[in-house]
């Protein structure tokens, strides 16, 4: 019956708290998709419930540079920090960006940055310059100030600027911990910092939990956030958890069905801004609203039919989005279209990137041992620097169809690469049928599929 959909999916349930043990539910299939339409139906959902643990991304930890590595350009949207230790020795200073598109957006609306800055931080952050509605021009203290240093008998310390007013006389000196693994530890080792977000109307206060540890087979700092929020909603017939990290790059967050407990979630249930999910044969959006996740957006088409359209999308199950552009290896327009009735693996790849480079070998493999009648396989190379391409994928033996992404001609709309590599396998009906194959992943899955070989 007509919107018998919607009755259920904005039915919004309280939940109580979940740990961090979970089976794979192999009944549970995320589809995430895009379709176009004009008359929808919005509901937003809050992600209310914060936890300390663990998120669905699992136990990571992140490293960033240095303030000395940092150009004096962009040192100028940098607190300046007081009270630095004066006892300490080897002192480094950290500066931890929760929002990067906010910081630099904000810093270029104040004048602080150039505009030309602004829009390389945006390009090199693989960030939609539309998306700036998201964001306000007004500052919101969203980074956390870290200090580190080596005492008079040798142990390496380090202070965070808990408060964030840019003032360390009044934090705690901290010993750094080594090889902190167990979760239980690591949110020992953690504190809260007082942060701002934007919720799309106005600066919103918030906390932040850091832990700071050593970097693995390093004395640099390194920093996990074990914090996550979720919610519960009522999708179809199914109860379903919505996750989210306290800290993601890119607001993705994570749907599985209802379950008591959970560990590191599989890739497959993680959703991104402008993807869809697949409820009951009905096709629903996921919209950010808050920069911090604690409010997401939920849109179905009010036309029952259109909520059943198999869509374009950069996911698993869905149509691939076009793609086309100039063969670098001969000059020629290459075209996702022209493979329709073959099997394509879209590389998509970086110059800059060590571990795109380090693949190129096992699809060398795969594109010599399969038929050309079943199996394409096409390079997008994002090109850094001052680079030859023809001398570099020459150099690393790439022997097939390779794009310049930056090339005027290229058409790669609704892929939105965010990082490198990202792979995806396409059947020869212009469907998605598996993302990320890395290392043997590629010709396992082609020898699965019972892709034939060449003669």
């Amino acid at each position: 019956m007509k919107y018998k959909i919607l009755l259920a999916l904005f039915l919004f349930i309280t939940v109580t708290i979940h740990s961090q043990r979970i089976e794979n539910n192999p009944e549970f299939k995320n589809r995430n998709i895009v379709i176009d339409t004009t008359k929808t139906i919005s509901k937003i959902v809050e992600l209310d419930k914060v936890v300390k643990g663990f998120g669905p991304s699992g136990n990571r930890s992140i490293v960033i540079a240095t303030r000395d590595l940092i150009s004096k350009e962009e040192l100028k949207g940098y607190p300046i920090m007081k009270n630095l230790p004066d006892s300490l020795t080897n002192v480094k200073e950290y500066l931890f960006i929760l929002n990067d598109f906010q910081f630099y957006y904000q810093n270029y609306k104040q004048g602080v940055y150039s505009k030309d800055l602004f829009i390389k931080k945006a390009k090199g952050n693989r960030r939609k310059l539309e998306d700036t509605i998201y964001l306000t021009n007004k500052k919101v203290k969203n980074t956390i100030s870290i200090v580190s240093g080596i005492t008079s008998d040798n142990r390496i310390v380090y202070i965070v600027d808990s408060n964030n007013n840019n003032d360390y006389s009044d934090d705690e000196l901290k010993s750094l911990l080594i090889d902190l693994r167990k979760q239980d530890d690591i949110i020992n080792n953690s504190q809260f910092v007082d942060i701002e977000y934007f919720d799309g109307k106005t600066i919103k206060k918030d906390k932040q939990l850091i832990s700071v540890s050593n970097q693995y087979r390093s004395k640099d700092l390194s920093f996990r956030f074990p914090q996550f929020r979720y919610g519960k909603v009522k999708l179809g017939n199914e109860n379903y958890l919505i996750l989210s990290e306290s800290f993601s790059f890119n607001q993705s967050i994570y749907l599985v069905k209802d379950q008591p407990y959970f560990d590191k979630l599989d890739q497959k249930h993680n959703i991104y801004p402008s993807q869809y999910l697949n409820i009951d044969g009905y096709y629903v959006q996921y919209s950010k609203v808050s920069q911090n996740n604690d409010k997401i957006k939920l849109t179905i088409s009010s036309n029952d039919s259109e909520n059943k359209i198999t869509p374009i999308a950069n996911q698993v199950g869905m149509l691939a989005p076009k793609l086309s552009g100039i063969n670098v290896l001969n000059d020629l327009k290459i075209s996702l279209n022209e493979f329709k009735g073959k099997y394509v693996f879209l590389d998509f790849w970086s110059t800059s990137c060590a571990p795109c480079i380090k693949e190129f070998p096992y699809i060398k493999k795969a594109y010599d041992k399969f038929s050309r009648n079943e199996i394409e396989i096409i390079g997008i190379a994002d090109i850094r620097g001052k680079i030859d391409i023809i001398e570099f994928i020459a150099k690393n033996n790439v022997t097939w169809p390779t794009i310049n992404e930056e090339d005027s001609t290229t058409r790669m709309e609704g892929y939105n690469i965010n990082s490198w590599p990202t792979t995806y396998l396409i059947d020869p009906t212009g469907k998605i049928i598996a993302t990320n194959l890395r290392g043997k992943d590629l010709s396992n899955k082609l020898e699965l599929l019972g892709v034939a070989k060449k003669d």
